[in-house]
């Protein structure tokens, strides 16, 4: 059966060849694949290579996480995730909702189930800080920051920094021609 999940964004080879030598050292290496083994083959999970997950975790069946990323203890998803490379989701993150429709005034709210499972899209080199809320189905963009505590209902842009309740964008991490630069040393690509 094919995953409902597409491939998580990537980094180029010579961005992960510096997470092999300064993030896992090579007895930690060993462990990561045991247990990433593990959790993909008893939660359905694909795991890459490198990535970490804290304790308490419940990523849904199907998800696909990146190289060298990493979820905190406590996250929950209401359905299942696509985590790009080198991504960081802290400690307690949430992703909710958009499970009820809300447009047809003859069915009551409790009784209106979407039945489609959205998947939650978050690209590479992204930074979600603690308890922030995403809703399920949008897309966070590369290099995003969401702040903590953070309720984000709508697709973030790449490079863009949020924070508050709902999330705004509150200023971008880098200037265009910085953007770009970052798109190819990082990614690996121009004129993303």
């Amino acid at each position: 059966m094919k995953s409902i999940v597409p491939a998580p964004m990537v980094v180029s080879k010579r961005t992960i060849e510096q997470c092999r030598d300064s993030i896992d050292a090579p007895w930690k290496r060993v462990v990561r694949r045991v247990v990433n083994a593990c959790s993909a083959w008893l939660f359905g999970l694909e795991v890459g290579e490198g990535f970490q997950l804290g304790l308490g975790t419940r990523v849904p069946r199907g998800s696909r996480l990146g190289l060298f990323g990493y979820i905190g203890r406590g996250f929950s998803a209401s359905g299942p995730v696509c985590v790009g490379d080198l991504t960081m989701i802290s400690t307690e993150v949430s992703i909710v909702g958009n499970d009820h429709g809300t447009d047809d005034p003859c069915v009551p709210i409790r009784l209106a189930f979407r039945r489609q499972q959205l998947v939650t899209m978050i690209g590479a080199d992204v930074w979600i800080g603690h308890r922030a809320i995403l809703r399920s189905g949008i897309r966070v963009g590369r290099g995003a920051v969401i702040g903590a505590g953070a309720v984000v209902t709508k697709d973030v842009p790449p490079y863009a920094v949020l924070g508050g309740s709902p999330a705004r964008v509150l200023r971008f991490r880098f200037d265009d021609a910085a953007q770009r630069q970052c798109d190819l040393d990082v990614f690996g690509f121009a004129d993303a």
